[in-house]
């Protein structure tokens, strides 16, 4: 497989280039500017076959101190680096920020190519040799001389020896950092990049991020063969289908569609300072954030730190001042604004931070749990944190492809809900304690009523954006409480009427039953029946449907409408269509009223309206 990206690194003029076209046959300096000037200002590309069947590809980053950021645009997904130093100046300025960003990237895998050795006596090569080991302790350092074509098969032979084969299936989500973006006749939009994870086919939907726009994988190539399938740790141009050339370029991401639900502005990171830092880095000093092909203005806060010196590895926080889709474990680099340079890596280890203070200790606590990989900790401590979050956000946050053993340690704390929403068991028995709180004050305040509305409750726990699927759930786990007609009540509460009450509970139930399917207006019956309370009690009835409210005008006994559902059921039974005169035959009452009832009936869903009468549904 050619899931294998080689870079150079090293400072300008030390033979980058001229190593890669040695190795190659291939000028990476395209532009005419860069040929004009002799230096590298745009990431160049090669591929280096190794053997018959495996071919890997070579970046050939910028050394000139302007063009670092097209240096860290193109150390994304290298896996070996060609570090140059020219025999006659040695290690250089550009060679340690070069050489720092490497190390602040996690590249272990490095070789020093000394260049130019054919300017320089044998002592001065052992002298520089001598400075590679003991500046950057690195053992593997091979001789090169555009003048001495046997260098290029050392070099190459040091390639061979370091290689090692990735396992490219393991990963769920693909990304590809773009670092070009061009248009060929015939076919369209293509763009380019080290593919970071995953894999993609031809036919394959992807999303541009942060743009969210879709769009199609038309063709895919590696070091000029056309190939059907990517993976991951593969210099790969993709050709796609559904967007323009405007709509994309260097620092955008083609990732996987719905890897990422949303954006980040604030991410928990380890820092670690430059070695070679003079000014300490200070808390909430604005700097550059690069982050794969991307940079971003921001500030840095340093969690119990006022500021940092060189060599000091702490946590604390970005804060971004535009939303980017970060994954959890990548790395990147600050630098300094004024003066430019490099003072610090960055190891993000929480995507979606949370604004908290300096010296919150909890939260650094939390962070090692991270970092850790503490799953059996970190899961239930992030779902009593952020209540109902769903599992695809735990996944994304935690960068778990094991479904599995999310799952489990999640059952294992705690309820998933219908919505794939989570709480923990804590989290729910205080919810719990909440709701049964609230529905007793609710039956202390309101005596005459069988329970609070369902939605009313909700909206008293402010529990924040739930859907209300998802509470009738929680409401149905609770055994204390019970749901009637969307009316929460404790299970062992019943409206309780005294003596006089209930006198006037029959009272008002006997008079509405006495007129039979002819009911009189509420008013008239409040009119109608004497006592304290009566306009309370009747409506008290209609909430806990023993009175059936028809519209603002008129109601019924339950018993009445019970009776009248039977009537009409074993009408039912016989035919398919009631009249209006059938319906008068069954109920003894006029048009007035049937209309009221049967309109009544189309509400509630009983009935349905047809050209010939209604329906039962």
């Amino acid at each position: 497989m050619e899931n294998f990206v080689i870079g150079t690194a090293g400072h300008v003029d030390h033979g980058k280039t001229s190593l890669i076209k040695a190795l190659t046959g291939i000028n990476t300096d395209t532009l005419l500017e860069e040929q004009r000037r002799g230096i590298s200002i745009n990431l160049g590309f090669a591929y280096l076959p190794l053997a018959e069947n495996l071919t890997v590809g070579i970046v050939d980053v910028p050394g000139h101190e302007r063009f670092i950021k097209n240096m860290l645009a193109g150390v994304c997904g290298i896996n070996l680096i060609l570090l140059t130093v020219a025999a006659d100046d040695g290690i250089m300025p550009q060679t340690r920020e070069h050489m720092e960003i490497i190390d602040f990237l996690h590249i272990k895998n490095i070789i020093a190519v000394i260049t130019k050795t054919d300017l320089v006596t044998r002592e001065r090569i052992e002298e520089v040799k001598a400075q590679i080991r003991k500046e950057f302790n690195i053992e593997k350092i091979v001789e090169f001389s555009i003048n001495k074509p046997e260098t290029t098969k050392v070099v190459l032979a040091a390639i061979k020896e370091n290689y090692f084969a990735y396992e490219s299936q393991e990963d769920y989500l693909f990304r590809l950092p773009v670092d070009r973006v061009f248009v060929v006749k015939g076919f369209g939009v293509v763009v380019t990049g080290s593919s970071l994870s995953g894999q993609v086919k031809i036919g394959d939907e992807l999303e541009i991020l942060p743009d969210k726009v879709r769009v199609k994988v038309k063709g895919i190539e590696c070091f000029n063969q056309k190939r059907s399938i990517a993976y991951k740790h593969m210099r790969v141009a993709l050709n796609l289908g559904g967007v323009k050339k405007e709509e994309l370029a260097r620092g955008k991401i083609l990732a996987s569609v719905g890897a990422f639900s949303r954006p980040t502005k604030i991410i928990d990171v380890k820092i670690t300072t430059s070695k070679y830092l003079k000014e300490p880095l200070k808390h909430l000093e604005h700097l550059k954030f690069y982050y794969l092909a991307k940079e971003i203005k921001c500030q840095v806060k340093l969690f119990d730190h006022k500021e940092v010196t060189k060599s000091v590895t702490v946590y604390g926080q970005i804060l971004l001042d535009e939303a980017i889709y970060a994954h959890i474990n990548d790395l990147g680099v600050l630098r300094r604004l004024s003066p430019v340079q490099t003072i610090a890596g960055v190891e993000i280890i929480n995507v979606f931070g949370d604004y908290v203070k300096k010296n919150d200790y909890l939260y650094v606590e939390m962070l090692k749990l991270f970092e850790k990989k503490n799953y059996e900790v970190l899961i239930p401590l992030l779902i009593d944190k952020h209540q109902f979050i769903t599992i695809k956000e735990l996944r994304e946050r935690l960068n778990l492809s094991n479904i599995d053993l999310l799952l489990s340690i999640v059952h294992k704390n705690g309820y998933v809900f219908s919505n794939q929403t989570c709480l923990t068991f804590n989290r729910f028995n205080e919810i719990k304690d909440r709701i049964i709180t609230k529905v007793n004050q609710y039956h202390q305040s309101h005596p005459y009523e069988q329970g609070i509305n369902k939605l009313q409750l909700l909206q008293e726990l402010e529990l924040g954006e739930i859907h209300t699927k998802v509470f009738t759930e929680i409401l149905e786990k609770i055994p204390e409480i019970m749901i009637i007609n969307e009316r929460v009540k404790a299970r062992d509460y019943h409206v309780k009427y005294n003596q006089e009450e209930l006198r006037i509970v029959n009272n008002l139930k006997n008079y509405l039953d006495s007129f039979n399917y002819k009911p009189p207006k509420i008013n008239d019956v409040l009119a109608n029946i004497k006592g304290k309370s009566v306009k309370g009690i009747l409506y008290s009835l209609i909430k806990n449907k023993e009175l059936i409210q028809l519209d603002e005008e008129f109601c019924i006994t339950k018993d009445k409408y019970e009776e009248m559902i039977k009537l009409f059921d074993r009408y039912f039974d016989k035919h398919i269509i009631l009249t209006l005169n059938d319906a008068r035959d069954l109920l003894d009452t006029s048009r007035k009223y049937l209309v009221l009832f049967l309109e009544y009936l189309d509400k509630v869903g009983y009935t349905r309206r047809v050209e010939e009468g209604r329906v039962k549904k």
